[in-house]
């Protein structure tokens, strides 16, 4: 097929993108969202060095002013588009003059994850390249796949900006979001790409499945900026307490989880039986179920680590299936 060398560079941006996720997640678990002080070099070179007395003695300091150098210039530009007052939040932020100690695992788990972010844009880019052919009989593949290569390319911005910002709240969660934008480009560019026909959902099945995605997007912003707060929590070791300094976030998070397991249950109940559909509403099930479980384990100690690893890749999991699945409903649907 002629389409096929775009289908397959496709299909790798998708996976790539997700594993964006999976390297989010891992970062968030072991703590290594500033083992590279700066970008996009880390602790200013190209490969981190494996040893705390290859730097310089000084090193805290130096790329502490480094990156507030760069803070200062972006409050610069937020204050000439007009957002004085986020500019002055950031300002005050005090997470802006914390130093970084040296860790080579830390270092060597961000690194990974920024080798992963450069050899997905160079996958999207030969995605992108090879839309082009689609200009004159499917504009809206060309279309899709710009879209999705060019929010790969603002989320490249906003993780330099995530580091030189310390991990200011707000910005990680846009961070987050804008890569679930660029795999939905992306997803819906192969749904016009391809020429095979697909099994589609009558108006019953449509009205769940958009239910269901309306539910796990609003989980996915609640869950990030619940994500925020969690990581401020440096001294609430206590269960209890945990559960009283997150509310109501934390509860209303956890009745989202609900909505969505209850919805995703329903939909597979629906779901026609022998379509390929219903292999993803499945899946769209178990992993809804298996985050009622991992979710509260964030709050054990023991467990933390665990629970956020998987805890976002699921989440981001559950979103991208249902978004898919979501692609099979027709502007029209007849009565079933």
């Amino acid at each position: 097929m002629k389409n096929s060398l775009y289908l397959k560079l496709n299909w790798l941006s998708i996976f790539s993108i997700f594993m964006l996720f999976v390297l989010g997640g891992l970062v968030r678990s072991t703590g290594s969202g500033m083992g590279c002080p700066d970008w996009p070099k880390c602790f200013g070179e190209y490969i981190p060095p494996t040893s705390e007395s290859e730097l310089p003695i000084d090193y805290q300091e130096f790329f502490q002013k480094q990156r507030l150098k760069k803070t200062e210039r972006f409050i610069g530009l937020l204050n000439k588009l007009g957002f004085t007052e986020k500019a002055n939040e950031f300002s005050q932020n005090s997470q802006l003059s914390e130093k970084h100690n040296f860790n080579v695992a830390k270092a060597y788990v961000e690194y990974v994850n920024r080798l992963w972010g450069a050899l997905t844009g160079i996958i999207v880019f030969l995605c992108f390249l090879f839309s082009l052919k689609y200009w004159k009989e499917k504009r809206k593949v060309f279309w899709y796949t710009l879209f999705g290569f060019i929010a790969v390319f603002i989320n490249a911005f906003l993780g330099a900006l995530v580091v030189n910002s310390n991990l200011i709240g707000g910005i990680v969660t846009i961070h987050f979001i804008a890569a679930f934008a660029s795999i939905c480009f992306f997803i819906l560019a192969r749904k016009y790409a391809n020429d095979s026909s697909t099994d589609t959902l009558n108006r019953e099945q449509s009205t769940i499945a958009l239910l269901l995605m309306v539910f796990s997007a609003i989980q996915v912003v609640v869950g990030s900026s619940l994500r925020e707060a969690y990581d401020l929590l440096f001294a609430s070791n206590a269960f209890g307490q945990k559960l009283t300094e997150l509310y109501p976030s934390l509860q209303w998070h956890a009745v989202l989880g609900t909505i969505v397991l209850v919805i995703a249950i329903y939909q597979f109940i629906k779901s026609t039986k022998g379509n390929h559909l219903a292999k993803y509403s499945k899946w769209v099930m178990l992993i809804s179920f298996a985050q009622i479980i991992i979710g509260p384990l964030a709050l054990i100690d023991s467990f933390s680590s665990i629970s956020k690893l998987f805890h976002i890749s699921f989440g981001a999991g559950i979103f991208v299936l249902q978004f898919y699945i979501c692609t099979s409903i027709k502007s029209k649907n007849k009565k079933s």
